[in-house]
């Protein structure tokens, strides 16, 4: 099954019951959009044609890393390097005596104790707030064991042909999202990570990132601003960015070559959307990484991994005896190393808000095109090689950045640098917006 197909099985089908409320359901939003979305127009890249067997390399990857194919080996002497992976998903493997070994349970239960730990503390720390806006570094935990539902651990009998795709993400994703390490962005840079302009082929040629899987987690950002160009994204900013109904994004997980260059094989958006009255859940989606909304999303989350300066997690004080109690539990919450993101081991995106300052006065210029009328937004973006003055050991500047006589590798370095959205001309109003209507059938 392709990526695609599973896509019409996860967001096509009919709306879940309340008993089964937890599952991830797309509602508004077509299928043939939202595929276009996650995965760019025409047919996905892969050597048939689609997605599953580069998605099942992914899976067998995971199997190995979280330690099931050593159990496998050990306790059933199967060899998961000659499960069949090329052919389809290997949910589940036929052991000795007849015996069927369900290698998706198998795999995630190996991250139990990290999910059991996470959804407990997530209960004590605090309930997340209803549009997934305001998150500190704490309230990763609640994010990422939201993805994983106690049924995923428990083995299945695979009766029901429909579910395996579904089934499949999420041992894929849960796995991976618990032995990725976790980042989390700062509220007032979601939008523009997730907005940043697309990457030029040098920087993205650079790109390293610094685990094998990495967890990225904000706040709720809604999927018309990524797929917004830069007139939209603009009338977006002024008019505020307000969380309604719409799936929103969340993050991203990403998985890096042995050398740490990015594996493009697939990354995967964490979606969320409502599931009930002010009520969300979310679930990891695959997504191709390319020049569509969803691909430039993920490019964006790898240049901040790779480039940007990450504060370590703080260390959390030691809690006892008893570290999974209520009461220690308690305590790490409360702790600012805990709410620093501590006890889920986050690195928070180090960033200093620039100071507010009141629009300069400016000369309009003049030109072949006439004295500029309106000001306007620059999305959020990189800059491959920006000039960075080298200083001694007093912090002053040992030669010039920029002049003649300016030397590389000498008075100045070159760095990768992001520029968070700037409005340009902060000293003249914004274009009036203009309202486009779609007429009817019956007056064309």
């Amino acid at each position: 099954m392709s990526v695609r197909s599973l896509l019409d099985v996860a967001f096509a089908r009919p709306e879940i019951p309340p008993a089964r409320s937890g599952e991830f359901v797309v509602t508004g939003l077509g299928t043939d959009a939202w595929k276009e979305f996650l995965l760019g127009p025409g047919p996905a890249p892969g050597r048939s044609g689609s997605w599953d067997e580069q998605l099942a390399g992914l899976w067998k990857r995971v199997v190995a890393e979280c330690g099931t194919a050593d159990r496998l080996a050990t306790e059933h002497d199967i060899d998961w390097e000659l499960a069949p992976h090329e052919s389809k998903a290997v949910l589940a493997l036929g052991g000795p005596g007849g015996a069927v070994i369900d290698v998706a349970a198998a795999a995630v239960r190996t991250r139990h104790e990290d999910w059991a730990r996470e959804t407990r503390f997530a209960r004590i720390h605090r309930r997340l707030p209803a549009d997934l806006v305001g998150l500190v570094p704490a309230d990763v935990g609640a994010l990422r064991s939201g993805v994983l539902t106690a049924r995923d651990f428990r083995d299945d009998a695979y009766g029901n042909q429909q579910e395996l795709p579904l089934r499949w993400l999420r041992a894929l994703t849960g796995t991976a999202a618990y032995l990725a390490a976790a980042h989390m962005v700062p509220a007032p840079l979601a939008l523009d990570v997730v907005t940043t302009a697309p990457l030029e082929e040098e920087i993205r040629a650079a790109l390293r990132l610094p685990a094998p899987w990495s967890l990225v987690v904000h706040d709720a950002v809604p999927l018309s601003a990524a797929e917004a160009d830069d007139d939209e994204l603009a009338a977006l900013i002024e008019k505020g960015v307000c969380i309604g109904p719409e799936p929103v994004i969340l993050g991203g997980l990403l998985a890096a070559q042995p050398d740490g260059r990015l594996d493009t094989t697939s990354g995967f958006l964490l979606i969320s959307v409502l599931v009930g009255e002010g009520r969300r859940s979310w679930m990891l989606q695959p997504a191709a990484y390319g020049d569509h909304a969803g691909g430039r999303v993920l490019y964006g989350y790898a240049a901040q991994l790779a480039f940007a300066r990450w504060k370590p997690p703080p260390l959390l004080p030691g809690l006892g005896p008893r570290p999974t109690s209520r009461s220690a539990l308690a305590r790490a919450s409360e702790s600012a190393a805990g709410q620093a993101g501590g006890f889920h081991q986050v690195h928070v995106l180090d960033f200093s808000p620039p100071v507010d300052e009141p629009p300069a006065e400016r000369m309009e210029p003049t030109g072949a095109r006439g004295p500029l009328t309106f000001g306007t937004w620059r999305r959020a973006h990189w800059k491959p090689g920006v000039r960075i003055g080298i200083r001694d050991s007093s912090g002053r500047l040992v030669g010039p950045v920029y002049k003649a006589d300016a030397v590389e590798g000498i008075t100045f370095t070159r760095e990768r640098r992001f520029f968070t959205r700037t409005r340009i001309r902060r000293d003249l109003p914004l274009a009036p917006v203009t309202s486009v209507y779609r007429l009817p059938d019956s007056a064309r």
